[in-house]
C-alpha cells in the first residue's frame, strides 16, 4: 500500500522507517506495560495495560478508515477489472497466491520467501534468546539486562531506517545485502568471544566487546528495512499484495516458527541457540545476490 502511495525516489528511505516503528511499537507497548504495572501493581496493572493496547489499536484502526488514503493505482485496477476492460494476460485469478507461482513470477517470489526466512531467524535469534541469555547465563539484574534489550531495540530501528536509505541511493538488493555483511560480522564477533572465553557483560557492560558484538547480531536483521519495499517493486499492482505477504509470513512461519524448534540443545546451550542466528545473515547474503531487483520503478495500475 506504501509503495504505491509514495514518490519513487525516497520510497526506500520511508520504507525503512515505518518498518522500524515496529520496534518503536515494542518499546511503546513496553513503557505503557510498566507503567499500568508500577501503578496498579502486578494482577490487575499487565491487564489493565493491555486493554488499553486494545482500546488505543481500535482508535487508530477505525481513524485509518477516514484518514488513510487508498492506493490511486489499485482503485484504477479495480475499476478496469468491474467494466471487463482489463487485457487477458493482466487478469488475476480467483485466488490470487496461483499467480505469484507463474512462470514470470515464481523465481522471485521463491528467492523473496528465503530472503525473508533469513531475517526472521536472525530476528527470533536475537529476540528470544538475548534475554535468557543476558539474566540465567551472564546473571546480569533485569534492569541491566531490560536496558541492554532496549539498546538491541534502537539498534535495529537504526539499520533499518539506514538500510532503506541506502536503498535509494543504491540498489535494494545491495543495500539488503550491506545489512545482511553487518550482522554476520557481528554473529562471528559473538561466536569468537564465546569459543574463546570472553564474552562476558558485567555491571559495566559498556565496556563489553561482548555487548556491542550483540548490537551488531540486533542489527543484522536491517534487511527488513529494504525488503519490504524491495518485494513490493517486484510484484505488479493486482497481486502485489498478495506476493508480498505470501512471502513475509512464510518466511515467518519457518524462520520464527519452525526453526527455533530445531534448536534441541539444553538450556546450558542458550550462547550456542543465540549465536546460531548467524545463518540468517549469510543466508541473506548468499541469496540476494540471486534475487531480482527492479529498484525504483514507476507503479502503474496496469502492468
Amino acid at each position: 500500500m506504501f509503495t504505491e502511495c509514495w514518490q519513487t525516489k525516497k520510497r526506500g528511505t520511508m520504507g525503512g522507517s515505518i518498518q522500524s516503528m515496529y520496534f518503536v511499537g515494542e518499546i511503546l507497548t513496553a513503557g505503557l506495560i510498566y507503567l499500568f504495572v508500577s501503578t496498579l501493581g502486578h494482577d490487575l496493572g499487565w491487564r489493565a495495560g493491555y486493554i488499553a493496547i486494545g482500546l488505543i489499536s481500535l482508535v487508530i484502526g477505525a481513524a485509518s478508515l477516514k484518514l488513510l488514503p487508498e492506493s490511486k493505482q489499485w482503485l484504477s485496477y479495480q475499476e478496469h477489472r468491474r467494466n471487463g476492460t482489463l487485457p487477458p494476460e493482466l487478469r488475476r485469478s480467483k485466488v490470487p497466491v496461483i499467480d505469484i507461482f507463474r512462470p514470470r513470477f515464481a523465481y522471485g517470489t521463491i528467492l523473496f520467501m528465503i530472503l525473508s526466512t533469513a531475517m526472521f531467524l536472525t530476528t527470533n535469534s536475537v529476540g528470544a534468546y538475548l534475554s535468557p541469555y543476558l539474566l540465567k547465563t551472564q546473571q546480569l539484574p533485569l534492569d541491566t539486562a531490560s536496558l541492554i534489550v532496549l539498546l538491541g531495540y534502537v539498534s535495529t530501528i537504526i539499520t533499518y531506517s539506514t538500510t532503506g536509505f541506502i536503498s535509494d541511493r543504491i540498489r535494494r538488493k545491495y543495500a539488503f545485502t550491506a545489512a545482511c555483511l553487518f550482522g554476520t560480522v557481528g554473529f562471528v564477533w559473538f561466536l569468537s568471544l564465546l569459543t574463546s572465553g570472553q564474552a562476558h557483560i558485567t555491571g559495566a557492560f559498556w565496556t563489553a566487546p561482548a555487548l556491542w558484538a550483540l548490537m551488531m547480531c540486533a542489527g543484522g536483521a536491517g534487511g527488513f528495512g529494504v525488503l519490504g519495499v524491495w518485494m513490493s517493486e517486484f510484484f505488479p499492482t493486482r497481486i502485489r499484495s498478495t506476493g508480498s505477504s505470501a512471502s513475509y509470513y512464510l518466511g515467518r512461519g519457518l524462520g520464527a516458527g519452525v526453526f527455533p524448534r530445531l534448536r534441541t540443545h539444553p538450556r546450558r546451550h542458550r550462547p550456542v541457540r543465540l549465536a546460531l542466528g548467524i545463518i540468517g545473515p549469510v543466508a541473506g547474503v548468499l541469496f540476494s545476490v540471486l534475487t531480482p531487483d527492479r529498484t525504483g520503478r514507476i507503479i502503474a495500475d496496469l502492468e
